[in-house]
């Protein structure tokens, strides 16, 4: 070929995914080009907006019928096609340190949202740009584009034979519903579906698909005539997407669990109702933000807003006299408004009003439950009984020891996040289903199972079963690619099942007490004594250290055997978290604290607090009668052992605090129940919530482990209930000072110093 044109042209390439040969970069080109059909004077400058949208979902659906809307994904294309030559994208002022960051990850990845952040806009090659303006040679590029991607389509098919699985009806799985899971995972191929805009014509997300109690709540604000806008935000995967896909769906009538043609546009308009939906406001043209903003002060209609905080206070502070406010005070309106601690606030910017939902704030564990429990689901397991490697395959292995086991499985695997949710570590819905979706595949293909299969190794099967693969590694060594979930980096800082129980330890590994020890699951038995006999060093497994033998055992302990009452302290030692199982058992309206119950937890909280008023450590078993709430004027200092300290405020504990449980309501409707200290008396309505960290390291300072430090959060909590008190029960204006002595029994000895008639009297206070 001597053209210098098509040689460049020739440069755009297929993709080769999940059995397709795919047209991305053939339709984002072919869509430009309609651009120049369309716009006689259409100028050499592009970005994603609506139209070119529009214009890539219509090639591509030209180019490849047969392949699923689901992967019509602009983003690809976009960034990928400058590999041409031809293609240049250019970065925004103040943006080149940005890209260099994200270009230095590792399998860096741009989403829609990055490349409009980042990039200013894209252009084309002079003689590309020069060609496509001229009628002629633009039809002839036309032809030349189209007929080359189906020369190289028809050529891969021809070399690549299994390429073509998917065209004839086959998928890599006799099961599709796997490769399926394996998309959602970033160990697995490719990505592409993990995004929500995409699985709005996907058939598997139906599926596992769960809807949001939210997207009720928002329909009916914005059905309703005298109804506000809709502001839905929150954290990348923490399903605003799916849930602005839910309303849109309630609006037109279309059943839950049917799928659209199309992906939603960056905005859809519900003429019926007068309702227009944002799906993403960061995609929006910024040159419209005038348009956009008297739209939404017209009152003519109402808009669900899907947007993150940047976006969002982008757009309110940068057109701040639309809402005649200062910026400084808009921006803190939209701060306070997020940061509701229900999730749910109201927004007033002049005579414009919005109602505000923050995800992130948001319990999102019982969702991520109800979408597991479809993943393991019998009706999606169905065709995996017809395939020849079904009694080897890992991934059914793992199906079937979940289902056999459904109750505990479920409720141990949701003890772990909520432990890390409980300890401030929060995963968005798209980071739950990558982790779960894992745990049962591991990422394996077809061949990896076939492999398995030949090799008939159960050591070999064990490395992928679910309760090693939850926690990103084989039993032995972390498995590289599940290190890039942020589920599993969290996972692994936490150490849960490292630390040993002693009483467990003995009975699992002395063999005069574990020979008749037994798993109760009938089909991991023999690996459970295999394994403990390996970590009692009674049997040998080739490349597993005795540690590593231990913690499988530990691991398989916690998500399947079935504890006794009085054995709980297994679980609560796996999950270094003391207090946990009792939070769970406070969950629910009708829960009550014993008075046996509230007494100990009362008397081990006052000891802990105290300690932080005075410095002073009460040892449990002190003979401290003493129930009065020291503030002293003391040093903060660990090494200095102050014993006699000028009290600032003084409050009766047994009279002037209650524990309590108090229900808190989030607006996607869930409620929990914290204890709560509550003042009463000269302290009426300071209240201290006690959280599980705080618990735990409650229960830890009474059982003498010194080194457990609380969360600097905690300490602030703590100092500010400190001063709430000692303003209302300072001891300012008398006349007298007292004294608190610790004396040698840990008992404090209380002494007022007064000055009278010019003479020192210093009396015992009972």
């Amino acid at each position: 070929m001597n053209n210098p044109l098509y040689e460049m042209l020739q440069r755009i390439n297929p993709n080769l995914s999940e059995g397709y040969v795919m047209p991305h970069q053939f339709a984002l080109f072919l869509a430009i080009v309609k651009l120049y059909e369309d716009h006689p004077n259409q100028k050499n400058w592009f970005h994603i907006n609506s139209e070119l949208e529009d214009n890539f979902n219509l090639k591509f659906k030209e180019l490849a019928p047969e392949v699923h809307c689901t992967s019509s994904s602009i983003e690809e294309p976009f960034y990928h096609l400058q590999k041409t030559g031809f293609w240049f994208l250019h970065i925004k002022s103040g943006k080149n340190s940005e890209y260099e960051n994200i270009m230095s990850e590792l399998n860096a990845q741009f989403t829609k949202h990055l490349l409009l952040d980042i990039f200013s806009h894209v252009s084309l090659s002079e003689q590309v740009d020069h060609a496509l303006r001229n009628p002629l040679t633009r039809d002839g590029v036309i032809k030349f584009v189209s007929t080359n991607y189906h020369e190289v389509k028809t050529k891969q098919l021809r070399d690549y034979p299994l390429i073509g699985q998917h065209l004839s009806g086959k998928g890599s799985f006799s099961n599709e519903f796997v490769g399926y899971l394996n998309s959602l995972q970033r160990s697995g191929g490719g990505n592409e579906n993990a995004m929500a805009e995409s699985q709005a014509c996907n058939t598997q997300f139906s599926s596992i698909h769960v809807t949001h109690p939210l997207a009720k709540t928002i329909f009916d604000e914005l059905s309703n005539t005298n109804g506000k806008h809709v502001i839905l935000t929150g954290h990348a995967g923490d399903g605003k997407s799916t849930i602005a896909l839910e309303v849109y769906k309630l609006f037109n009538g279309i059943s839950e669990g049917d799928v659209l043609k199309t992906p939603l546009k960056p905005r859809e308009n519900v003429e019926k109702y007068s309702v227009s939906i944002l799906k993403d406001l960061s995609e929006r043209i910024r040159l419209h933000d005038a348009d956009l903003l008297s739209e939404l002060k017209s009152k003519d209609s109402k808009f669900l807003l899907v947007s993150n905080t940047g976006t969002l206070l982008d757009l309110i502070k940068n057109n701040s006299n639309h809402f005649n406010a200062d910026e400084v005070i808009l921006e803190s309106k939209v701060l306070d408004a997020i940061s509701s601690e229900s999730g749910e606030a109201n927004l007033d910017l002049e005579t414009t009003h919005f109602r505000v939902f923050n995800l992130a704030r948001m319990d999102n564990l019982k969702l991520a439950k109800r979408i597991f429990k479809k993943m393991i689901a019998l009706n999606r397991w169905v065709d995996c009984k017809g395939c020849a490697f079904c009694a080897s395959c890992p991934i059914y292995i793992n199906v079937e020891l979940i289902q056999n086991n459904q109750d505990r499985v479920l409720e141990r695997i949701f003890l772990v996040y909520r432990r890390m949710y409980e300890y401030g570590v929060r995963l968005t819905i798209r980071q739950y289903t990558e982790h779960l979706s894992y745990l049962l595949t591991s990422g394996l293909d077809e061949a990896d199972v076939k492999k398995i299969y030949q090799q008939s190794l159960k050591p070999l099967i064990l490395k992928y079963l679910f309760f090693n693969r939850f926690f990103g590694d084989d039993g032995c060594s972390s498995d590289a690619s599940a290190l890039k979930m942020k589920t599993i980096r969290a996972l692994k800082k936490q150490g849960f099942g490292v630390r040993p129980y002693s009483r467990w330890e003995h009975r699992l590994w002395l063999r005069n007490s574990a020979v008749s020890f037994k798993l109760g699951v009938e089909s991991l038995d023999d690996e459970f004594e295999r394994l403990r006999g390996h970590g009692s060093k009674v049997f040998v497994y080739e490349g597993m250290s005795a540690d590593h033998a231990r913690e499988q055992v530990r691991r398989m302990m916690y998500f399947l055997y079935e504890f006794q009452k009085d054995e709980l302290a297994f679980i609560s030692n796996f999950l270094n978290s003391p207090t946990l199982l009792d939070w769970q058992s406070w969950q629910g309206s009708s829960a009550r604290l014993s008075f046996k119950e509230k007494t100990t937890l009362e008397q081990k909280i006052y000891h802990v607090i105290q300690e932080h008023f005075t410095g002073v450590r009460l040892p449990e078993g002190s003979t401290q009668n003493d129930r009065r709430l020291y503030i002293t004027l003391s040093r903060r200092r660990h090494e200095v052992r102050q014993s006699a300290q000028v009290v600032l405020a003084e409050v009766d504990w047994s009279t002037a605090i209650s524990l309590e449980l108090i229900q808190t309501d989030s607006a996607s409707g869930e409620s929990r129940q914290d204890l709560v200290l509550t003042g009463k008396d000269r302290i009426a309505r300071i209240d201290l919530p006690l959280k599980v960290p705080f618990l735990d390291y409650v229960m830890m300072r009474h059982f003498g482990e010194i080194g457990e430090v609380l969360e600097t959060s905690y300490f602030e909590r703590l100092d500010r209930f400190k001063a709430q008190v000692l303003e209302r029960a300072s001891a300012a204006g008398e006349d007298r000072i007292m004294l608190v002595r610790l004396k040698m029994d840990h008992s404090f000895r209380r002494q007022h110093f007064a000055i009278t008639n010019n003479s020192l009297e210093v009396t015992d206070v009972l």
